[in-house]
């Protein structure tokens, strides 16, 4: 249930009017519940991550397909993927945090897959090994994650309101496991 730390801290949710709901999938990966304190995230800052979930059969990887809009007075605005944020799709969950880290994704993605690894860590013990998925349940409460400062260009679309769609995929039969929709709050810190 590892994955479950991943996918939800990339997502990088918090909200005064945080909701969380399932929008398809099957029961082999089931994202039960989610929520993140406090009532409104900042970057840089600290939020605490609970959440649910179980895996009902073993699989070897999963793709995520994230869709990120804000809230606008005309309606939902798309993000795009910038520097690996936003609107993307993420190849290989099992390798995403060595990517983030190698990479440094808009120069916070270092500090962010350390901080999702600790955050790893303190679920089950298991460090970094994300994979295989095995069957498994997972209750996570309130785990702390430290967000970084984000840069200038991130910085600018980063306050507002948001809803995120992620569609997780087994690469082994592009079957969607799993969709959930998220919708927060957040603001950069001045």
């Amino acid at each position: 249930m590892k994955f479950l730390a991943v996918i939800l801290a990339v997502c990088v949710v918090g909200s005064s009017a945080f909701s969380f709901r399932r929008c398809g999938g099957n029961n082999d990966l089931d994202v039960i519940s989610a929520n993140v304190r406090p009532a409104l995230i900042s970057f840089p800052g600290r939020s605490s991550v609970s959440f649910a979930g179980k895996v009902t059969r073993s699989f070897s990887d999963l793709d995520l397909k994230l869709e990120v809009f804000l809230k606008s007075a005309v309606g939902e605005v798309k993000i795009p993927c910038l520097f690996n944020f936003g609107s993307c799709n993420y190849d290989r969950m099992c390798s995403i945090l060595d990517r983030m880290e190698r990479e440094n994704w808009a120069g916070v993605g270092t500090q962010l897959s350390r901080e999702i690894r600790k955050l790893i860590d303190s679920v089950d013990g298991a460090g970094d090994r994300l994979c295989p998925f095995t069957p498994a349940e997972v209750n996570v409460s309130n785990r702390a994650i430290d967000l970084p400062r984000l840069p200038p260009l991130l910085a600018t679309i980063a306050s507002g309101q948001y809803r995120v769609r992620a569609q997780l995929i087994n690469r082994d039969s592009n079957r969607l496991m799993s969709c959930f929709e998220i919708e927060f709050e957040m603001r950069k810190a001045d």
